[in-house]
């Protein structure tokens, strides 16, 4: 079972990626957009979400590495789903897969392409608005990420000798 240590380490990097950037959003990149006028707030977040959502390395493929990939051991082991690695995993893939990915492909991604639409040079009334509710969303899926990257670690230590 040496492909589900090598699953099991991609997809948990990856989780760990994302909860890193996450992290470095709450702590650096709000505080200093929460700074900004409307016309730079817009220029700069545009210019996030772009780079961001970049292929082949942006973050769209890590989340997408993280939402997936879990599913294989857990796929895998189903007989051995009473197991505390296969129950850790599952928990920790329905956080990140929940509470992260579709949290924000539902709630996030749609103020992503609004902002994208406004004209740098002359906002929309309500950015503020737009900006709030972003922050307030990622702040309520940075620790959801955390607790998943926690779960995905400790289940590690929990993977049965094969």
């Amino acid at each position: 079972m040496n492909s589900i240590r090598v699953v099991h380490l991609i997809y948990t990097f990856a989780i760990g990626l994302f909860a890193g950037l996450l992290y470095t959003f709450e702590q650096g990149v709000i505080p200093t957009l929460m700074t900004l006028n409307a016309a730079e707030y817009a220029r700069v977040e545009q210019g996030l979400i772009r780079s961001l959502d970049a292929f082949p390395t942006g973050v769209i493929v890590v989340a997408n590495l993280a939402m997936l990939l879990p599913l294989y051991p857990l796929a895998r082991l189903w007989k051995q789903r009473s197991t505390a690695y296969w129950r850790l995993t599952a928990l920790g893939w329905a956080l990140f897969f929940f509470g992260v990915g579709i949290f924000t492909i539902v709630l996030n991604v749609p103020i992503n392409n609004a902002v994208l639409t406004w004209n740098p040079s002359d906002p929309p009334a309500d950015w503020e608005s737009a900006r709030n509710a972003w922050n307030s969303l990622n702040a309520i899926r940075t620790p959801i990420n955390y607790a998943s990257f926690l779960l995905m670690i400790w289940a590690s230590f929990e993977m049965p000798e094969y």
